[in-house]
């Protein structure tokens, strides 16, 4: 890595890659974007690397692989293509951060492990941007101290229009069930909040409310995740109705108290409020201010994997974390087809 600089290819210019992701590689500190690869839509390729002074764009991966010159690949394509770039970006000696979900089933995801074991000179990671909001931060911090006791369980909740600006058919095939992208976010929370579950409960529903075609996702469920002990995690997703406000909440169920986050994404922009005997504190300080802009909550992220590259750490959204999340996926579908509670398996 030249003059300890970080260079990247980022593949797919999509709807995530012009918003959040490209703006990150470009202004974390010691990165670099200097090629961009899109397959399809060689227009958006043009427009992106315009934008950002980036002179090399490619049509095939392989070819950018091979004579792109970066460092690393971030990988934001369509969920299905997600495993195989990101092996053939391992095997071309690249470190590799990738968009969520890592891949649509478990067994696609036990394979991506297995190619990062086999390179373990390389760095992987999968977003999870969440977890690099202050409020999640706060909410570590409140864990930590003890300030509202042991964590039990939380119910989170995202009730919205299925985000879906590509117009892009809604089937399950191409990983477009709620639990695989807005759900992943709050499994892989609850992972790292409580380990692994031992087994998960899923009631879900399609109402397409709007008749559309290619359509044949749930857009309505309630997950049930129990982990040892006892301790649960319930989650509401609600894609029925589009164009409605936004619904989205999290609360947190402590032995002295609740912490709760009344507002998430896509701004994080209300504070933390944590509930305790005789007390109700707003905590104004868990807020990232923005001056009435848009945090790009991917570049706290992207920093990370950066100086876990290039200082030799470890990043805190790992390969092996988001494989997990998508075996606990493949039991909340194992959960809706029988009616039944069904066991997460460990990874291996």
């Amino acid at each position: 890595m030249a003059g300890n600089v970080l260079k990247w290819l980022l593949v797919g210019p999509g709807d995530i890659a012009r918003t959040r992701v490209a703006p990150a590689l470009v202004t974390a500190d010691r990165s670099e974007l200097v090629a961009v690869c899109g397959s399809k839509r060689r227009t958006r390729t043009l427009e992106l690397a315009e934008k950002y002074q980036v002179s090399l764009t490619f049509d095939d991966l392989d070819e950018a692989l091979e004579k792109s010159g970066a460092d690393a690949v971030y990988i934001a394509t369509p969920h299905p293509l997600h495993v195989d770039m990101l092996k053939r970006s391992l095997a071309a000696g690249k470190h590799v951060f990738c968009e969520k979900p890592l891949g649509i089933s478990a067994a696609e995801c036990r394979d991506a492990v297995r190619a990062v074991r086999n390179a373990p000179h390389l760095k992987t990671g999968c977003s999870n941007y969440r977890l690099f909001t202050r409020q999640f931060r706060t909410l570590q911090t409140i864990l930590k101290n003890g300030d509202a006791g042991e964590l039990l369980g939380a119910w989170m909740q995202d009730e919205e229009g299925y985000y879906n600006p590509g117009n892009h058919p809604l089937l399950k095939s191409a990983g477009a069930n709620p639990e695989h992208g807005f759900g992943f976010y709050l499994i892989n929370m609850a992972q790292k909040l409580f380990g692994n579950p031992e087994a998960v409960f899923c009631a879900a529903s399609s109402f397409n409310c709007e008749n559309k075609t290619e359509y044949d996702i749930e857009d309505l469920q309630n997950i049930i995740l129990r982990f040892p002990g006892g301790k649960q995690v319930t989650i509401l997703l609600n894609f029925t109705a589009q164009n409605v406000p936004l619904n989205h909440a999290y609360s947190f169920t402590c032995s002295r108290g609740r912490i709760v986050f009344p507002a998430c994404p896509p701004h994080f922009d209300a504070p933390v409020r944590l509930i305790t005997p005789g007390s109700d504190k707003v905590l104004e300080d868990s807020v990232t201010g923005t001056d009435g802009g848009r945090p790009n909550w991917h570049l706290p992220m992207v920093q990370d994997f950066v100086d876990a590259v290039l200082d030799g750490g470890t990043p805190f959204c790992s390969v092996e974390s988001a494989a997990m999340t998508a075996v606990i996926t493949d039991a909340i579908e194992r959960s809706v087809l029988t009616g039944q509670w069904e066991a997460v398996p460990e990874l291996f």
